[in-house]
């Protein structure tokens, strides 16, 4: 087996999306919670980017550079088990990894799709809410009101494990920022600058064809 050496293992599309992903569950967090009925037009705008970055990602992930592809994203708890057993790891992303991704994601999205069909049933209205009859505006409310808490503490986990990480010398959280992990993975050779262009045009008219619809 060859000596683990730093190589670029993620391109700078994925890691633009994370940033910006991260940005975004920040923003809708804080505005959700908030409490203050004048900044919920800004809750909506940065949910409606979630769905934006959660579509480009979709995408990205059938065609963007080889390990944020979908089919890196193997996971089981059997494989979570032996990557605390200390079993090294034969891809860019760890089981733990690679769950907490797909948990996120999942979450992230059922929370993001309520909330266009919620109802604060004072001021605020998602952008579909007029669509459902009021026991399914009900029905959305009370999952978006409740599924963020899950997204709290995937990102309580999520952190935690950077921070543990950390204390083990294993700086992964820089790896989002240049890009680059010491593994005996082949390196990439290219960010696709085309094929995210193409992406991100692609998951923009669909969230405008969607808003038009409205």
């Amino acid at each position: 087996m060859a000596a683990p050496d730093s190589v670029l293992t993620w391109d700078w599309p994925h890691r633009l999306w994370h940033w910006s992903f991260a940005v975004c569950i920040g923003v809708s967090l804080y505005t959700g919670l908030d409490g203050d009925s004048g900044i919920m037009d800004v809750h909506i705008a940065s949910g409606v980017t979630v769905l934006g970055l959660l579509l480009f990602r979709l995408g990205w992930a059938l065609w963007g550079s080889r390990y944020v592809r979908v089919t890196e994203y193997r996971t089981s708890a059997a494989a979570v088990w032996r990557h605390l057993r200390g079993q090294p790891r034969g891809s860019a992303h760890s089981a733990p990894a690679a769950a907490m991704a797909l948990a996120m994601f999942g979450t992230v999205l059922i929370q993001a799709l309520t909330g266009l069909f919620s109802s604060d049933d004072i001021l605020t209205d998602g952008p579909y809410a007029h669509l459902l009859e009021s026991r399914g505006v009900d029905i959305a409310t009370a999952i978006h009101t409740r599924v963020f808490w899950i997204v709290l503490v995937l990102v309580a986990v999520h952190l935690i494990a950077v921070a543990w990480y950390a204390t083990r010398r294993d700086p992964i959280a820089l790896s989002m920022l240049h890009g680059r992990q010491t593994t005996t993975l082949q390196a990439i050779s290219q960010h696709r600058w085309l094929h995210a262009t193409a992406t991100i045009l692609g998951a923009a008219m669909l969230i405008w064809i969607a808003a038009r619809w409205t």
